[in-house]
């Protein structure tokens, strides 16, 4: 019964040192020094690109101004311009009968030149764990917004011929009363030249939609480098007449295929 007494305080002495001992070394045992993340690198939060488009009814260029939210989602706005041609717009030259040359080159049968400057927002969205990486990442892309739609009287210089015989060259739009001289060939030399009429355009508002795949080259380096396929709807709140002899439509429905280059910061 004392061995019992004696040995109870050693026991619990014991007991505290050795909890003493096991909390010293959780507590200053150092950490082990962890590896570095091979995927961390610089954060860029902005982006600004340049685009050059074409589609089936024209050209065009613009810009977009983004901002990087994770490493999928890129929301932006974007500004851009192109042309948009009707799908019987042929350009052509012909004999000018008084000197049997070619003339200027133009488009037969047209009475307007049409294009749309673009203003909206957007959205890209990565797919791809390649977005985080060196590589392809592949998303969808999507925008909408504004349009507006600019229309200008399309020129073209007309040989005046009075009783047979050839006179001065003129520079003249289409009207209903020189409807058959604008489109009698024999006169034509040629489109007037592009600044012709341009104080005389008139606008057109509408809106637009486009929707594309999305291919892009290093995705989250400084530079930006991408391809993107897809679709482009413009819809104007009036027709556009842009031929003579053509139905007139308020909407245009393209494909597009988009270089994009630019930078991140």
């Amino acid at each position: 019964m004392k061995l019992k007494i004696l040995l109870a305080p050693l026991i619990a002495l014991s007991l505290v040192f050795s909890y003493a001992a096991v909390t010293a070394q959780v507590t200053f045992q150092p950490l082990e020094e962890q590896p570095p993340d091979r995927d961390a690198g610089i954060v860029y939060t902005r982006e600004t690109a340049f685009d050059l488009f074409l589609h089936t009814s024209g050209i065009g260029f613009g810009m977009k101004f983004g901002e990087l939210e994770t490493y999928y989602r890129t929301s932006y706005y974007h500004i851009e311009i192109s042309t948009l041609k009707h799908s019987k717009e042929v350009r052509q030259s012909n004999r000018v009968s008084l000197f049997n040359v070619l003339s200027k080159p133009y488009v037969f049968g047209k009475q307007n030149s049409f294009f749309a400057i673009r203003g909206g927002m957007g959205n890209l969205r990565y797919f791809s764990e390649k977005a985080k990486r060196r590589g392809i990442a592949v998303g969808v892309n999507y925008q909408g917004g504004l349009s507006l739609g600019l229309l200008k009287p399309y020129y073209l210089d007309l040989r005046n011929n009075t009783d047979g015989q050839f006179g001065p060259v003129r520079s003249e739009k289409y009207s209903s009363e020189n409807h058959e001289r604008f489109l009698d060939q024999s006169l034509i030399e040629g489109h007037s030249g592009f600044f012709t009429g341009i104080m005389e355009t008139s606008f057109v508002p509408g809106l637009h939609f486009k929707g594309g795949v999305h291919f892009a080259w290093g995705a989250f380096e400084e530079r930006v480098r991408a391809l993107e396929l897809g679709v482009m709807v413009d819809v104007f709140f009036r027709e556009v007449p842009i031929m003579i002899e053509a139905d007139s439509k308020p909407y245009f429905i393209n494909l597009y295929l988009t270089l994009q280059f630019g930078s991140r910061r």
